[in-house]
């Protein structure tokens, strides 16, 4: 049987995985990146899209929803509500067909190329945070991996995952010249936005980058937290259970 440690800053150390995996999760599928308001259509693209606008805002009134009288969209262009009451404000899943399509698009006003590496970045750093969020529950038993411990291992990943979730974040403003962002927003360039705001999705998700940093350099409190002296003395007594501040 393996000798179980606690700890407060390993405790600490799993919470912000845990908080900053679920902030990223969530904003990634939230409508609330960009918010903007109707614009006069000026091409076939635009009149296109402020139909579908239009569609949506009729969807949500028809299915007993709050009617929002701005447009927000996140960093899936096209994505649709559930059915039902939404989890959280903004929910939204995105269409997969339509977006193995525009992935696949060579033309930035399709979707923006910045923001097919962004999703690449979130994608790839949200499924490293996962994978620690899986092994900081299993610490207070297995603290060791085959080459390294597994606090080390966790604050090196995860300081990876902090480093693709900045370049997630950077890479949104720069696809803010695409045509569909244009439409919305009207003179948008990248990393100037025009007529829109940035919405309550991009925070949480900055938020989620900070948690994840914070997150990797506390890996090494939690590592010196499990080595004390007080947790070898209690180990060395034949102590299986072990809670230390």
């Amino acid at each position: 049987m393996c000798t179980i440690i606690v700890t407060i800053r390993s405790v600490l150390w799993a919470v912000m995985t845990i908080a900053g995996s679920l902030m990223i999760l969530v904003s990634l599928f939230t409508n609330r990146w960009l918010i903007g308001g109707f614009q006069v259509p000026t091409n076939g693209r635009s009149v296109e899209s402020t139909f579908n606008n239009v569609v949506d805002k009729f969807s949500d009134f028809t299915e007993g929803r709050k009617i929002d009288d701005k447009i927000a969209f996140g960093i899936f262009l096209d994505c649709v509500k559930p059915e039902g009451s939404l989890i959280f404000e903004g929910e939204c899943i995105p269409n997969l067909e339509k977006l193995k399509e525009q992935m696949l698009s060579e033309n930035d006003n399709d979707f923006p190329h910045a923001w097919k590496g962004g999703i690449a970045c979130f994608s790839f750093g949200l499924a490293i945070m996962v994978f620690t969020v899986v092994l900081s529950l299993l610490t207070p038993c297995c603290r060791y991996c085959f080459c390294c411990s597994v606090f080390t291992f966790c604050g090196s990943v995860q300081m990876f995952s902090a480093v693709l979730f900045t370049l997630g974040l950077l890479s949104y403003p720069a696809g803010w010249g695409s045509r569909k962002v244009v439409d919305i927003c009207g003179s948008s360039q990248p990393f100037y936005l025009g007529e829109c705001q940035i919405g309550g999705a991009y925070w949480m998700a900055v938020a989620g980058t900070v948690c994840t940093a914070l997150a990797s350099s506390l890996t090494v409190f939690a590592y010196k937290s499990t080595k004390s002296h007080k947790t070898q003395y209690r180990r060395q007594d034949g102590d299986k259970f072990i809670c230390v501040p």
